[in-house]
């Protein structure tokens, strides 16, 4: 199969790689289909979460592993039990970012992470309520973490 996409032109994709959002996204609930699209090598943490259902819907996502490794989103019951999971460590996070010409102004929302079953390829996005992490962390304040 192939898709238009917003960045990166037209692209092929399989079935496979297809991340499906029940639910949707928040403020995009009809667009449920996604595939995950590499800016950069395959360890980069910045990448585009693709819609495959409307060409023109992208964000810009981030592991945020890879810039905060402490990072610890933990999910209800009610979210695992969604995705089929017994833990949130067994699941991939990605988190949206809001990006500005000036990178000052750039931030990323680590109160609403994707949470992702890379076996069943289900997502869900949640809103962590502990008030440890923001809605618009400046993206400035990340430096990326030595392996």
């Amino acid at each position: 199969m192939e898709i238009n996409t917003k960045y990166f032109g037209a692209m092929p994709y399989t079935e496979d790689e297809v991340i499906t959002f029940p639910k949707g996204i928040f403020g995009f609930e009809e667009c449920r289909q996604f595939i995950l699209i590499r800016f950069e090598d395959e360890n980069g943490g910045l990448l585009c979460l693709q819609n495959i259902e409307n060409e023109q819907l992208a964000f810009v996502v981030i592991n945020p592993f890879c810039f905060l490794p402490e990072y610890k989103p933990v999910l209800a019951e009610a979210e695992l039990k969604l995705l089929s999971a017994e833990s949130s460590e067994e699941l991939l996070f990605y988190n949206i970012c809001v990006l500005d010409e000036d990178i000052s102004k750039s931030s990323v929302n680590l109160r609403c992470p994707l949470a992702v079953n890379a076996e069943t390829k289900q997502a869900i996005q949640i809103i962590l309520d502990d008030g440890q992490y923001a809605f618009k962390q400046p993206f400035h304040e990340f430096a990326v973490k030595e392996k």
